[in-house]
C-alpha cells in the first residue's frame, strides 16, 4: 500500500466527495486470483489491479520490467467516505483477509458517549482528568482562587455593585449520565466551591441544570443550550438579589424552532455530526447592540442599550464563551450590559469606567484548574489578537469600527468610549 500513508491531512470535502485515494500494488503466485478491496460499513469496494508499475518489477523481483507479464500489478482508485473507519483487504479464493484498518481522525479528540453524545477528549484543559479527580488544583491554585474571589469581593463592595462569580459547569458534570468516565470523590470546580467562603457569591449550578425539564447541554457541543443558559443566569441571578420570579416570567413567552446544528465538537469529527436543537425564534441581542469590536474570543467587547428591559440598571460581564448564548436573556434584563471576554478576569479600569450596579464574572467549569485574576488588562489582550489577525480579518474590524462611530455620533454621546479607544490606539500602533 502506497496512499493513503499515516498522519496525511485532508478536508471533510474531499473525503465525502471525490474521496481517499488507495494505491498500491499485488503480486500473487502464479494461478491464485486475488482482488484487493475497500470494506467500508457492510459495503465492499474492488480494486482494479490493472496500473502499469515498473518499479514493483525491477525492485521486488529483480527483472526487468518492459514487457514482463507481470507489469499491471498496480492499483489506484478514490473511494468516498462516509465512516470514520474503513478496512483495506484482500479476497482470495472466496475468502476475506481484512490487512489494514484505516482510521479518519478529526482535529479534536472526542469521546462519544452514550446516545451519540459527544464529549471533549485530551483538551488542553484535560477535561478527563478533571472529572475523574486524577488532575486536582494544588495549594498554590487554590489561594489564587481565594484571593480572586476576595478581591473580587471587596472590589464590588468598593463600588457598590452586586456580584456574583458564576461558573457554567462542563457538560460532563451535568450530563454524567451520557459519560463513559466514572466522577472521581472530588473535581477541581468542587475545591473552588468548597474554598469559597459565602461572600464570594460563587455560583455552580449542576444540580439545578440536572432537575431541568429542558435539555440544557447541546449534543454536539461543549457548551449549554439557551434554556441551559437561563437555568445558569436564572441561579446567578438570585445570588444578585434580582426578583427572578419577574425575570423568569419575562421569558415565559418566548418560542423556540428546531434546527439542526454540529456544533464545536461535531464539526470537528469526520463524518461531521449534527443533532436536533432548540434556538430562540425571533430573539437575538444582536437587535440591542450599541457596539461590537468583533475580536475573535478573548478581547472582545459588546456593549447592549434596550430602554424596554425589565431593570433600568448597567450589568458588566466579565465572562467567557458560554455568556453568549446569556446576552438573549440578559439584554433584556438590563437596559445597560457591557461584556468583556475575558473568562473572568477582571480589568478594574473598565470596572471604574462603567461603575455598574450589577457586576457578574463568568468562567467554565473546565477552565478553573487556572484561577482568574484581578488586575486583567483588556488592552493588553486587544494588542495581542490584533497582532495575530490576517491583513483581511483587520480590515473588515477597522470598518466596522468606522460603522459604529458613524452610528454613535448620530444616536448618542460616547459614554463608554474606553473600549474603543482602546482599540484605536493598539491599531495605531
Amino acid at each position: 500500500m502506497d496512499y493513503p500513508r499515516r498522519e496525511q491531512t485532508y478536508d471533510a470535502e474531499t473525503l465525502l466527495g471525490s474521496g481517499l485515494i488507495f494505491q498500491g500494488w499485488v503480486l500473487a503466485k502464479e494461478g491464485a486470483t486475488v482482488r484487493p478491496y475497500i470494506r467500508l460499513n457492510s459495503k465492499k469496494y474492488y480494486l482494479k489491479i490493472n496500473l502499469s508499475r515498473p518499479d514493483v518489477i525491477r525492485r521486488v523481483l529483480n527483472e526487468e520490467s518492459k514487457g514482463h507479464p507481470r507489469l499491471y500489478c498496480g492499483f489506484r482508485a478514490a473511494v468516498p467516505l462516509n465512516s470514520d473507519t474503513c478496512f483495506f483487504g484482500f479476497e482470495n479464493n472466496k475468502c476475506d483477509y481484512d490487512t489494514m484498518q484505516i482510521f479518519i481522525e478529526g482535529s479534536l479528540k472526542i469521546i462519544e458517549g452514550h446516545d451519540g453524545w459527544l464529549f471533549l477528549d485530551n483538551d488542553t484543559n484535560q477535561s478527563v482528568e478533571q472529572f475523574t479527580g486524577k488532575l486536582l488544583l494544588d495549594w498554590r491554585e487554590k489561594r489564587a482562587w481565594y484571593d480572586y474571589l476576595d478581591s473580587l469581593s471587596k472590589l464590588a463592595e468598593e463600588y457598590l455593585s452586586a456580584h456574583s462569580v458564576l461558573i457554567a459547569p462542563s457538560k460532563e458534570m451535568v450530563m454524567s449520565d451520557y459519560y463513559p468516565h466514572r466522577k472521581g470523590s472530588t473535581t477541581p470546580v468542587e475545591q473552588v466551591e468548597k474554598l469559597a467562603d459565602k461572600k464570594h457569591n460563587v455560583v455552580h449550578p449542576v444540580k439545578r441544570m440536572q432537575a431541568s425539564k429542558d435539555r440544557v447541554f447541546r449534543v454536539c457541543d461543549t457548551h449549554w443550550t439557551h434554556k441551559g443558559a437561563q437555568c445558569g443566569l436564572l441561579a446567578a441571578l438570585e445570588v444578585l438579589g434580582l426578583d427572578t420570579v419577574a425575570v423568569a416570567s419575562l421569558f415565559s413567552d418566548d418560542k423556540f424552532r428546531e434546527v439542526v446544528r454540529a456544533g464545536d465538537l461535531g464539526n470537528k469529527i469526520f463524518p461531521r455530526r449534527t443533532a436536533r436543537e432548540l434556538i430562540p425564534n425571533g430573539i437575538s441581542y444582536r437587535q440591542w447592540v450599541h457596539y461590537d469590536n468583533h475580536l475573535p474570543n478573548m478581547g472582545r467587547v459588546l456593549i447592549t442599550q434596550n430602554k424596554e428591559a425589565l431593570v433600568s440598571a448597567k450589568c458588566l460581564i466579565f465572562g467567557s464563551s458560554s455568556s453568549y448564548t446569556m446576552l438573549d436573556y440578559v439584554s433584556r434584563i438590563f437596559s445597560e450590559v457591557i461584556f468583556v471576554h475575558s473568562a473572568g478576569n477582571i480589568d478594574v479600569t473598565i470596572l471604574n469606567q462603567v461603575r455598574p450596579n450589577y457586576l457578574l464574572a463568568q468562567t467554565n467549569g473546565r477552565f478553573v484548574i487556572r484561577a482568574p485574576i484581578v488586575g486583567y488588562r483588556l488592552e493588553d489582550e486587544i494588542e495581542k489578537k490584533w497582532a495575530g489577525l490576517n491583513d483581511k480579518e483587520r480590515e473588515e474590524i477597522i470598518v466596522s469600527q468606522g460603522q459604529w462611530i458613524e452610528k454613535w455620533s448620530k444616536d448618542t454621546q460616547l459614554e463608554y468610549s474606553y473600549p474603543l479607544i482602546i482599540f484605536f490606539s493598539v491599531q495605531n500602533t
